[in-house]
């Protein structure tokens, strides 16, 4: 991903926001890249990064005078609440012929074949350590709405949107309409999402591999795009 990010901002110095920024690391390697960033969370204090390119804060609530030459949202719309202002607010910092980079997660493409590719491959338990997500929503897949195996059959898709709906997620045609509403297009792939999260010597290439031989879906997109005139 970071590869993936510098490769489209290019050579600094140039003016970056990061939406989203998580524990920081991307904002990071852009400053060391040499580019200019402000980077915005709203995670509770204890859990933001520190530095002064850091600041706990919404984009519905960023004040901060454009233009930008990039905005970067790495695995963040589809938690925005407003996501339809927020990326017309974003499409407002940006210059004219600035960029959106956009790394987002694809949840409502899970079907039964990508659920049960991930049940082979996950890590053994540990009593020691708190369940990743992809674990806990594919055990609870596993036993069905009444704690007993059930016939998956439409229950798959019903199951990761439940999901969604209580963590409040927007799912991936939701975001890819908001991007075509404010953005031009200029570049879009699937790719792999799962694998981190797999046990040891599950590798983004197998991850790869399984989707180019249609075994499961992509489970993440990434995306470039400008300003809509």
């Amino acid at each position: 991903m970071e590869e993936f990010v510098l490769g489209w901002i290019g050579d600094p110095p140039a003016k970056v926001l990061e939406v989203g920024c998580g524990k920081g690391e991307l904002a990071r390697a852009l400053a060391r890249a040499g580019h200019s960033v402000i980077a915005i969370d709203p995670r509770a204090p204890e859990q933001a990064p520190e530095g002064p390119v850091f600041r706990r804060e919404r984009i519905e609530e960023f004040c901060e005078l454009g233009p930008f030459d990039h905005v970067v949202a790495s695995l963040s719309l589809h938690h925005v609440e407003d996501l339809g202002m927020a990326l017309g607010k974003v499409a407002d910092l940006l210059r004219a012929e600035g960029t959106l980079v956009v790394v987002e997660f694809a949840w409502d493409r899970i079907d039964e074949a990508t659920a049960e590719w991930v049940l082979e491959r996950l890590p053994a338990a540990s009593p020691s350590e708190k369940p990743s997500w992809l674990r806990r929503c594919c055990r609870g897949w596993t036993r069905g709405d009444e704690g007993g195996m059930c016939d998956h059959g439409g229950h798959t898709e019903a199951h990761f949107a439940g999901w969604a709906g209580e963590e409040g997620l927007h799912d991936s045609q939701r975001v890819r309409a908001e991007l075509q509403r404010h953005f031009v297009e200029r570049h879009f792939e699937w790719v792999p999402y799962l694998y981190p999260d797999l046990a040891d010597g599950v590798s983004e290439a197998d991850e790869s591999v399984a989707i180019e031989v249609e075994a499961i879906n992509a489970t993440a997109f990434r995306y470039v795009g400008t300003p809509a005139p």
